[in-house]
């Protein structure tokens, strides 16, 4: 066996009974905040040391930082929503496969993404989320091009 092939197998830790515990109990406290988000009930998933970088921010964020950064993502898209599709643990890290439904110029659009955290207790004390930035980008600009209409584009 190769050892690249090797190194790979090995990089998975099976999560012990107390990991995978936790990780059904956030699994399903993440689902239940993301079915009618609040920027302020996403707290309690975090520690308040947590360094959590969501797009579009340039550095990790701590607690207060991701409210306020989901704040201005509720403001911006009130009807958002995620939902849980698949998640997987890993030692003390839980994997989230998710769907994201909002309304953007009127239109529907929907993305998926995954989040990657990292629990200690009950709550999560690092994090990464990832999705296509780009391919969002310029599907939320062609919705607001075409509810701006022709005149927009002149």
């Amino acid at each position: 066996m190769s050892e690249v092939r090797l190194h790979a197998e090995n990089a998975y830790v099976a999560p012990n009974a107390e990991q995978l515990a936790r990780a059904k109990d956030i699994v399903g406290r993440f689902a239940q905040r993301w079915d009618k988000p609040d920027a302020d009930s996403l707290r309690d998933l975090m520690h308040p040391d947590t360094q959590n970088l969501i797009p579009p921010m340039a550095h990790p964020g701590d607690r207060e930082a991701v409210v306020e950064h989901f704040r201005g993502v509720l403001k911006m898209l009130p009807d958002l929503r995620i939902q849980v599709v698949r998640w997987a643990p890993t030692g003390d890290a839980v994997m989230i496969e998710w769907k994201a439904t909002a309304t953007v110029a009127g239109q529907p659009l929907s993305w998926t993404g995954v989040d990657r955290f990292n629990v200690r207790g009950d709550r999560m004390y690092e994090a990464r989320v990832y999705w296509d930035t780009r391919g969002l980008a310029e599907r939320m600009a062609i919705a607001a091009a075409q509810k701006a209409g022709p005149a927009a584009s002149a």
